[in-house]
């Protein structure tokens, strides 16, 4: 088995797996968006960070970037009304965002100090 391209990686997973199950283990799962995006947002952050974890490209790491700052908005765009709900968003989105950051910055320093470049 490879080890994975990063440590956040896993870390990433898990938490998309805290994000799927948590309209149900902090009780908002009659909250219809703020259920929705958990869902969405929950495996779609699984399924990229397993992939980061085995292809680590920068792109990859920018998708997991993205779906932190989604998470970051989520609450206002898309008008969550529960109290819960947008604290667990706000919370995972953050930690899933810096982590993915930290991952980012490691892929893009790895490839400039190879002499590859950025392009992925």
């Amino acid at each position: 088995m490879t080890p994975p391209k990063h440590w956040q990686d896993p870390l990433n997973a898990a938490i998309g797996v805290g994000i799927l199950v948590s309209p149900w283990l902090a009780g908002y799962a009659l909250v219809q968006p703020a259920l929705a995006n958990a869902v969405i947002v929950g495996m779609l952050l699984f399924t990229v960070s397993v992939g980061a974890a085995v292809v680590g490209r920068p792109w990859v790491e920018c998708a997991v970037v993205a779906l932190g700052a989604w998470m970051l908005a989520a609450p206002w765009a898309l008008a969550f009304t529960d109290e819960r709900s947008t604290k667990v968003a706000l919370v995972l989105g953050g930690l899933v965002l810096l982590l993915g950051t930290g991952a980012l910055a490691t892929e893009l320093r790895g490839r400039v100090r190879a002499g590859g470049g950025v392009e992925g």
